[in-house]
This record gives C-alpha cells, sequence and structure tokens, in this order.
C-alpha cells in the first residue's frame, strides 16, 4: 500500500500529463482559475518542483505555466486520503508564488469548495493580494472529465480514452479520492445544542464549522446533480456572495441561529425552476421544492393557472409532495396533499374563497422526515440528501416547463374589414373620394 504522499505524487503526475495531452480539459478546469489558456496558449506541466530557500518541507506537487498572448504559472499542491490541506503550508506556497512571480496557487484535495475562488484554508487577506488562491476537488475534476467525454465535440479516440483512464484511476481505490462527503462533529453538536434549547452564538466555533459543512454538502451534491444530468448544475448564489466567501459565511451563520435551518438552491440549466434545498434542524427534516410562475395570461382564471403546473405532474403516483400556491396583494398562501390538488372535485380548495385574480406561483414541496439520529449523522445526511435531491429532480423538476406568452396571431377577419373600402354613402363627396384614392394607394 502507497503511502499519502506517494499516492498524491502520483495523482499529481496523472492530473497534469492529462492536463497537457488534452488541451480541452487543461482549459475546462483551468479557466476556473483564471487562467489564460486560448487555442493557441502553450501549456507546459512540471512535478515536485523546488525553489531555492523554500526548504524540504515546502515542495509544492507542481507547477502549470502557460505562454502565449500573456504569460501565467500558478504552483499546485494536492491531497488525498485524509490529508487535509494546513494554513502553514497554504500561505507557504503563496509566499513562494509571490517570490516567483507566479499569478496563482492551486490546491485540490476531498474537500469541497462553492466556487474555486472560494478556499476551504482560510487564509491571511495580505497573503492574497498579489497571488490568488483557487481550490477544487477531485469530485469536481473527476465530473469536468465525465461531461467533456460525453461532449459531442470531444470526438479524438486517443484523448477520450485518456481521459477515461483518468477518470478510472481517480475512481479507484489506490488513488485516495474519496467519493462522498462526511460532516464534521461540528455538525454534529449544533443539532444536538438545537434539541437541548442551548444559544447559539455567531462567533460559535462549531455553528461556523457547521455552516461550513453544509456549503461542501451543496457543493457535492451539485456535482452529483451534473453527473446525473450531463450538464453543469451550480449552487445559486447572489453575486455579493460569489465575490465574498467571507461575508457569505456570516450572513447564512446569522441566518442559521435566527431560523434554525439551513437553506440555498441548485441551478440547472433550462429548468424550470431552481431547486430549493433546505435543512430544518429544528424539526429535523430535508425540503426539497421548485417554484413556477404562474402563467401571466390576461383574464386567465385562477384554476386554469393552477392546472397549468398540475398538469404537467398529473402522472405522478406518489402522496410525499404538498402544492403549495403563492397568490398576489398579501393574499395568505393555500396548500393541499398532491393527491387532492390532482382531485377535479378538491383542487378549488386551493383558491380563496371569492378571489379571482390568478396565483402568482405554484410551488411543490417535498419534505422527507429524518429524525434526530439520521440529521447529526455524518455519513448518513450527505447520503440521503444526495438520493431525495436526485429522486425529485427525477420525478418533478425534469417534468415541468415554464410557461411562455404564446405567439402574436396574424390578424382576424373582423381586423381585416377595418381596411375595407368605406360604405357607399360616403361615395360621391368630397371625403369619399379621399377615403377611396388612399384605399387605391395602398397595396394592403
Amino acid at each position: 500500500m502507497l503511502s499519502e504522499s506517494r499516492r498524491e505524487e502520483r495523482a499529481t503526475s496523472i492530473l497534469l500529463a492529462v492536463f497537457t495531452a488534452i488541451p480541452d480539459f487543461a482549459r475546462a478546469v483551468l479557466a476556473d482559475a483564471g487562467a489564460p489558456i486560448g487555442k493557441r496558449a502553450v501549456l507546459g506541466c512540471f512535478t515536485e518542483v523546488a525553489f531555492k530557500g523554500s526548504g524540504e518541507n515546502l515542495r509544492p506537487d507542481g507547477l502549470i505555466a502557460i505562454s502565449g498572448n500573456k504569460e501565467w504559472a500558478a504552483l499546485v499542491e494536492t491531497k488525498v486520503g485524509r490529508s487535509e490541506l494546513t494554513v502553514e503550508q497554504v500561505e507557504g506556497y503563496l509566499d513562494i508564488a509571490k517570490e516567483q512571480g507566479f499569478d496563482a496557487v492551486i490546491t485540490i484535495g476531498n474537500q469541497f469548495a462553492a466556487l474555486p475562488t472560494h478556499h476551504p484554508v482560510k487564509v491571511n487577506k495580505a497573503k492574497t493580494r498579489k497571488v490568488q488562491l483557487f481550490h477544487f476537488s477531485w469530485l469536481s475534476l473527476v465530473s469536468r472529465a465525465l461531461l467533456l467525454i460525453e461532449s459531442k465535440n470531444f470526438t479524438d479516440p486517443e484523448q477520450v480514452f485518456m481521459l477515461e483512464e483518468l477518470v478510472r484511476y481517480l475512481q479507484s481505490d489506490t488513488a485516495g479520492i474519496t467519493a462522498g462527503i462526511r460532516l464534521s462533529g461540528g455538525w454534529r453538536q449544533v443539532v444536538e445544542r438545537v434539541h437541548q434549547n442551548a444559544p447559539l452564538g455567531k462567533n460559535d466555533e462549531t455553528v461556523i464549522e457547521a455552516v461550513s459543512d453544509w456549503f461542501q454538502l451543496l457543493r457535492y451534491l451539485s456535482i452529483r446533480l451534473s453527473l446525473a444530468v450531463n450538464v453543469i448544475c451550480k449552487e445559486a448564489m447572489p453575486r455579493k456572495y460569489a465575490a465574498d466567501p467571507a461575508l457569505r459565511l456570516a450572513e447564512t451563520v446569522a441566518d442559521v441561529i435566527r431560523t434554525q435551518e439551513m437553506r440555498s438552491a441548485l441551478e440547472i440549466p433550462n429548468a424550470a425552476g431552481k431547486l430549493e434545498l433546505s435543512v430544518s434542524l429544528l424539526r429535523k427534516t430535508i425540503d426539497l421544492g421548485i417554484s413556477i410562475d404562474a402563467p401571466k395570461k390576461e383574464g386567465i382564471r385562477p384554476r386554469t393557472a393552477i392546472n397549468f403546473v398540475l398538469n404537467q405532474i398529473k402522472n405522478f403516483e406518489g402522496d410525499d409532495l404538498t402544492v403549495h400556491v403563492d397568490w398576489p396583494r398579501r393574499v395568505p398562501a393555500t396548500s393541499l396533499p398532491i393527491r387532492e390538488a390532482l382531485d377535479e372535485d378538491r383542487c378549488d380548495r386551493l383558491i380563496p374563497d371569492n378571489f379571482k385574480e390568478p396565483p402568482s406561483a405554484v410551488r411543490l414541496v417535498r419534505v422527507i422526515d429524518l429524525g434526530v439520529g439520521k440529521l447529526k449523522s455524518g455519513n448518513g445526511l450527505p447520503k440521503i440528501a444526495e438520493d431525495e435531491t436526485l429522486r425529485f429532480y427525477d420525478q418533478i423538476v425534469q417534468r415541468l416547463k415554464p410557461w411562455r406568452a404564446p405567439p402574436p396571431k396574424i390578424k382576424t377577419a373582423k381586423n381585416e374589414n377595418a381596411l375595407s373600402p368605406p360604405p357607399s354613402e360616403n361615395r360621391g363627396t368630397v371625403l369619399g373620394s379621399v377615403i377611396e384614392a388612399l384605399h387605391r394607394d395602398d397595396p394592403r
């Protein structure tokens, strides 16, 4: 059995060799790190690089150098198995990169990051003023490789073979790449404290750790969903959070303390809406949902607008779904279990009494009861979340289409009559002569 350091060397050398041999794969990954890797760029990769004065303990696993219209270079550090990046190590590589005039440090490991710029290790901000810091999970690289293999434009048989071999190696037991995710002890402690009515503080390390677990779980789910649907899915994130991970962490911690829930959504290309996901620490549930805007057609009746959504899932046979309808003008939302909502005789219960306006949106929600044991399970909760997310997408999300206004219609006969010659009573008059002349000159 190879040591973890030897496995890191092997994984790094294989990955960088594939980068060099398959520019499309290198481009798909490194573009997220700001690398200027255009069609004419020349990419060179090196392993186990050493620099003067860096010492034996600071030898990065690799170096990527790009030349072309613009030069760019990044140090690479990888971790496999249970090895994790440390603050001292990452900051040391940032110092080396600065000394050497490199542009970035890229780390790769089993930890997840919502975006490559959201590094799982919190470093001194001064260290990243001149050198950028990025992180990729091994699973995200596997997903990029698999999506590229399935791409219609990726047809070179030798490159396909090499990429398949990379995936096969990274998914093997010998590589030390974990395919799943495990929540930390902080998650378990926060769940227990919520059910003991113990207060949560915004500076509490266990709460921060639990929220960080949530962020990693969301990234893991987005990768798993990407692999399932063969397109890149991602977490829905406001721009302010994408630009400032510290703000995202602080505001999410505050929201968890206030609501005792962790909430987010996944964006799937061309889906009718975002796949909403939340974990309620107090109710011990996972909630999955999607909200569809109701048709905006003028004069449409409330039931017709609701049926636009329900008719798309009329063949759904389960009973673990609830239909929520949002109404305009501060009218309270209404809801029914799916079996009642699909019943012609009971569907009208979704419509408020004497209300004629159409709804603003229809939401479909599934609630999965966990119990405290499953909720605080470091291994169990991620597996349940993955299975239920894929099941909800398969049964509900992929079957829904958004409403779109119909195209304009050709003028009716009534409109055509408006352009017909004027009635006979105008004939013989000056006005009649003018109107007749206009109609003769008009080619319509």
